[in-house]
């Protein structure tokens, strides 16, 4: 075994909650420290290039920069951090190349359903908020209004996000969760805290549900891929949707007229068509891993009936322990359960400083700072 070889044996294969609670605390607060460095940093600049301060933000320049910033943190508190702690991201993070596009094309049409879908609910449910004089713009940090700028933008806020946000949350937080909380609580969790750090009121319906989509897809697909792809489609289309309504000069912060109960009623009607198709893909993803599992077995079981050499007794042994794998969980429920006092100030901890963080921002949103 050469040098290489013996460090990739000697890495962790797997994550565990110290490891989600604190990424997840690290993704609360060092976009936050480094935002104010880049501050600083615009000031030097606009002094140096003799702009005033607040021309100078407003640059092209900046909004690129600003969108770029938060994803890139995200990457590099994962990859410093599984490089520190030795860790497999290829196995941790479940990393791999064997991909099914019936698995894709679920994804996908999750992606399409929950923007087309659900769309409509979370407008009505801003328009409740927007009667309680809270109502934060919901423009795009950045006005794309040729193709350059709608290129810049698919990369800034689709394909960066996705990448960066899923290694993160499902390949790290989610993948640590799963080590004392069954897969359903973990995804929960994951969603919960994907909702928290995302840090406004206006987008918690929309996002806590986005965060569960993502973590079945994470579950159930078995390959960060899957999470990566719902993803970027869902950003995608908001991303278009934001050119398409530059182009033609749509204000999308202006308040939608709801002038009869259809107009109240259809949002809701369509949510609830929404989440029953949502569900069954989330069942269509369950039901592509349990098939993918048997063939494993089943090609296991066949190289044991083609071996003659394995006697009588190991044959049988061998049998049952395939029959063994296929009736027991992965891991033991009741030992997930069982959480340490570092445990919860890890995940406890981080959450509880998610919801202060949020609940702060959602104030200074309604009072306008």
């Amino acid at each position: 075994m050469n040098k290489k070889e013996l460090e990739t044996a000697s890495k962790r294969s797997c994550f565990n909650l110290k490891d989600s609670g604190i990424n997840f605390t690290l993704s609360l607060i060092l976009p936050f420290l480094g935002s104010l460095l880049l501050i600083l940093l615009f000031m030097f600049l606009a002094a140096f290039s003799g702009y005033n301060y607040s021309e100078f933000v407003r640059t092209e320049f900046v909004q690129v920069v600003n969108m770029l910033f938060t994803p890139i943190v995200f990457f590099l508190i994962y990859f410093i951090y599984c490089r520190k702690t030795k860790v497999n991201v290829f196995k941790a993070s479940e990393i791999n190349r064997e991909i099914s596009w019936l698995k894709v094309l679920a994804v996908v049409v999750m992606a399409v359903t929950a923007v087309l879908l659900i769309s409509p609910m979370i407008t009505l449910i801003d328009y409740g908020f927007s009667q309680i004089h809270y109502n934060p713009e919901n423009n795009l940090p950045y006005k794309m209004d040729n193709a350059l700028r709608l290129i810049i933008g698919i990369v800034s806020m689709a394909i960066l996000p996705s990448i960066c946000e899923e290694l993160l949350f499902r390949g790290l937080i989610f993948k640590g969760l799963q080590e004392k909380f069954n897969s359903h609580i973990a995804i929960l969790l994951s969603a919960t805290m994907f909702t928290l750090l995302h840090g406004s009121l206006q987008q918690t319906v929309y996002q806590f549900i986005f965060g569960v989509l993502l973590g079945y897809a994470m579950h159930y697909g078995k390959n960060i891929i899957y999470p990566i792809i719902l993803h970027f489609v869902n950003n995608l289309i908001v991303v278009i949707n934001s050119f398409v309504y530059t182009l033609k000069g749509i204000d999308v912060n202006v308040d939608p007229v709801y002038n009869s109960v259809w107009d109240y009623v259809s949002p809701v009607l369509f949510f609830i068509i929404a989440a029953a198709f949502l569900v069954g893909l989330v069942f269509v993803l369950r039901y592509l891993d349990g098939r993918k599992t048997k063939e494993q077995f089943s090609v296991v079981a066949d190289d044991d009936l083609e071996d003659a050499i394995i006697p009588d007794e190991e044959s049988k042994e061998t049998t049952q322990n395939v029959e063994k794998l296929e009736e027991e969980p992965s891991n033991n429920t009741s030992e997930k359960q069982k959480l340490t006092k570092e445990d919860n100030w890890f995940v406890y901890g981080s959450i509880g400083l998610g919801l202060f963080l949020w609940l702060s921002n959602t104030i200074m949103q309604f009072f306008g700072m």
